[in-house]
This record gives structure tokens, sequence and C-alpha cells, in this order.
């Protein structure tokens, strides 16, 4: 599939708020697959992420004429998806994390996966893998939008609910820590 522009991310939102069912469709295939890897983030439970992915569209077919254009539909639809997976947990007390009444922020593959392409050494990967689990599951997060969706600061602050310095400083927090953690450590 080829990835649309932002700005053809948003003429389809647009049309489909207009009532374009094709737009509907087209919107829904953009964006899938990226928020079912966006939810895995979230939690292991495919089913339940898929489910929580139907739902996000359906709600979203279901209340169209309700719906306003926005500035950024990626961060939106994420957004939106976040919003329902952590009202499945606190409906669910099963799967909120012990120490947190949201659901936490899991970083396992995707990020893993692109610094481990990078390197060139096969004795880093265990390295990377036991500092990224040193790392909170916030840090996690901001690391993912920021390098792995590769999304804007002003992005990362709608989604984490953060302000703009608290996100720079937390990103910067983050990679300082990664940097200890390769000179000491390993």
């Amino acid at each position: 599939m080829v990835e649309k522009t932002q700005s053809e991310e948003m003429h389809l939102w647009n049309n489909f708020i207009s009532g374009d069912d094709d737009a509907f469709r087209s919107l829904f295939d953009t964006f899938v697959n990226q928020l079912f890897i966006y939810g895995l983030n979230f939690m292991y439970n495919k089913e339940l992420i898929k489910d929580c992915v139907q739902d996000l569209f359906v709600k979203l077919y279901t209340d169209r004429k309700k719906l306003k254009p926005v500035s950024n539909v990626r961060v939106y639809l994420y957004k939106s998806l976040k919003n329902s997976i952590f009202n499945l947990f606190r409906k669910e007390e099963t799967l909120i994390h012990i120490d947190t009444i949201e659901p936490v922020f899991l970083l396992e593959t995707s990020i893993e996966s692109q610094i481990i392409e990078n390197e060139i050494e096969t004795g880093r990967k265990k390295a990377i893998n036991d500092m990224i689990k040193q790392l909170t599951p916030r840090q996690c997060e901001v690391l993912y939008y920021r390098y792995v969706e590769e999304l804007s600061y002003e992005e990362i602050c709608d989604l984490m609910k953060m302000n703009y310095q608290s996100v720079r400083n937390l990103l910067h927090r983050t990679i300082s820590k990664l940097k200890s953690f390769s000179k000491t450590d390993y």
C-alpha cells in the first residue's frame, strides 16, 4: 500500500465527514494496520487490539456527522485508539498494570528493531534490550513517537497530554539515560 501525505489524509478525512463512503474505506485501508501495530504497544492481546481498532472505525462511521476537520488525521486516530484502549483497561481490571491506573506503553519490537537494524555488531542486541528494559513506560512511549512514528513535538504533546517543554525534557533525559547505559554498563 502506498502511504499518503498528510494533506492527502486530511482531504480523505474531510471527504469522509462530508459523507463520502469511498473516503472512509480509504482511511480504513490507510490506517488499520498502523493502528493495530500502535495498539500492540499497550498490550499483547491481538484480538482485543483488533476489536478496539474495529470499534474505533465503527464509532467514526456512526458519528461522522458530529466530527470536525482535524489538523493531523494520524495523531487524531492514534489518540482515539489510545483513549479506547485506556477505557477498556478501566473496565477490565485484569488488564491494568499493577502500579498504574492506566495501561503501560510497552516498547518491545518497534523501536528495538529499528535501533538494532542500524547496529553492525550482533553482540549489541542484548545490550540494547537490557537498556530499553530499564526505561520507564513514558520514556519508551516518547521514543516510539519521535523515532518510530517520526511525530513532531507538538503531535507528541497532544498524544501524551504533556506540554512542549516537558516532552523535550523527557526525550532529552531518555536519550541521556540510554547514552549513560552505553558508556558505563555495556
